[in-house]
């Protein structure tokens, strides 16, 4: 084989493109997880949402963020191209490793790619990295046609198709199994306090209210009304720290019939709101109103799922907008957004949440136990837990 490879030199430039793009997804990944109620630059709002994807449990794979595994796919398959680039030989064990690492991740990325589809969100840092590894899998798959037709095993041709197929067909396996499976959690109080004894002595030390003195019968409620964990959460549309906390709770409450949700509004703006001092969201009244105008069409709960993920959009021709698109009726929409009746509902949220003690959002209570800010994960399965064995009773109706 000749020594001093064009094509090795485009694979270790792509290799490290990815390893520089894993990096910064990998920051900003750990950023979101931090809870400080941080927001990408890739997320625009709508389908094009960086931190749904990286915030859902795809982002991780058997415990490791999927931007680390790719990270670290990349600097292994620079180094793997590093011998052909400065004219070594090729055709060896180190081509036939890189050709299996680049087929592996482009199966890895098929995945990837799959479990977008079924979040309903785009990652762009997630679609250029899948990009790279195809760019990556093209310029490394014609190194297959170096290897000769006899000689040592790993020399072989046949032996680089067979690398090639078997790491493609493992991957897409792995990764659907990783994107499958949940991942172990604690299962009694006892594992959430061997697990974290901090936590739950913090959590157990917080005040408890009754849940009569929590819910209205014209709150917005989603689940049972008797389901065993009653989740309370006063909450405002424009604060970034109450789109992390419904995105949690949206994950956790999926698929558990043992969970019901509460929505109250507290908008930290002065236009409805006169318990704060100065207004720090200032479509935050508008959003609150819009969203019980979508309640009086019996769709509160879509409309507000659509309002925390465009969370930067909440002018008034934005909610319009929005109303549009789920086919509301307009004219009845503009009539209760312009009602002083609107502004007034919300305002009882307000006050009552002012005799609660809240002051900050998000601020929730769980079976009544009072949490002022958004937890961290898996500290919401914790209080799950230990919420569905503490055996605190709670009573009300919710209305929609």
């Amino acid at each position: 084989m000749p020594s001093g490879s064009t094509r090795h030199r485009l694979a270790l430039a792509v290799a490290l493109a990815g390893a520089a793009l894993s990096t910064v997804t990998l920051v900003v990944h750990e950023r979101l997880a931090s809870g400080s109620g941080y927001t990408s630059f890739c997320n625009l709002g709508g389908v094009v949402n960086c931190d749904a994807v990286l915030q859902s449990r795809f982002a991780t794979a058997f415990g490791v963020p999927v931007a680390a595994w790719g990270l670290a796919a990349f600097v292994v398959g620079a180094l793997l191209a590093l011998p052909g680039a400065v004219g070594g030989r090729t055709g060896g064990v180190a081509d036939l490793l890189l050709l299996g690492l680049t087929s592996a991740s482009l199966g890895f990325a098929l995945v990837l790619a799959a479990t977008m589809a079924a979040i309903g969100n785009v990652c762009l840092l997630c679609l250029g990295t899948d990009t790279i590894i195809l760019a990556w899998f093209v310029t490394v798959r014609p190194l297959a046609s170096r290897f000769d037709a006899a000689g040592a095993w790993w020399r072989r041709r046949t032996a680089a198709t067979a690398v090639t197929t078997a790491a493609l067909v493992v991957a897409v396996a792995g990764g659907t199994l990783a994107a499958a499976r949940r991942p172990a959690g604690a299962i009694t109080v006892d594992d959430v306090r061997a697990r974290d004894p901090k936590f739950y002595q913090w959590y157990t030390e917080q005040p408890v209210l009754p849940v009569t003195e929590l819910i209205t019968a014209d709150c917005h409620r989603k689940g049972a009304p008797d389901a065993p964990v009653a989740i309370v959460e006063f909450s405002d549309f424009q604060c970034p720290f109450c789109v992390q906390a419904y995105r949690d709770l949206r994950d956790l409450a999926r698929g558990r019939p043992e969970i019901s949700i509460v929505f109250r509004h507290y908008p930290l703006d002065t236009a409805c709101n006169a318990h704060v001092k100065r207004t720090m969201h200032p479509d935050a009244c508008l959003a609150a109103c819009a969203a019980e105008c979508a309640g009086r069409q019996g769709r509160f709960w879509e409309y507000h799922d659509v309002l925390f993920e465009n969370h930067e959009h909440l002018e008034r021709d934005n909610l319009f907008r929005y109303a549009r698109e789920m086919a509301l009726d307009l004219a009845d929409f503009r009539r209760c957004l312009d009602d002083p009746a609107t502004r007034d509902r919300v305002g009882q949220d307000v006050e009552a949440a002012s005799r609660l003690g809240v002051d900050s959002t998000p601020t929730l209570f769980f079976n009544g136990r009072t949490i002022h800010g958004a937890l961290e994960r898996p500290y919401y399965e914790y209080a799950l837990i230990i919420e569905r064995h503490a055996g605190h009773t709670h009573r009300g109706e919710g209305a929609s």
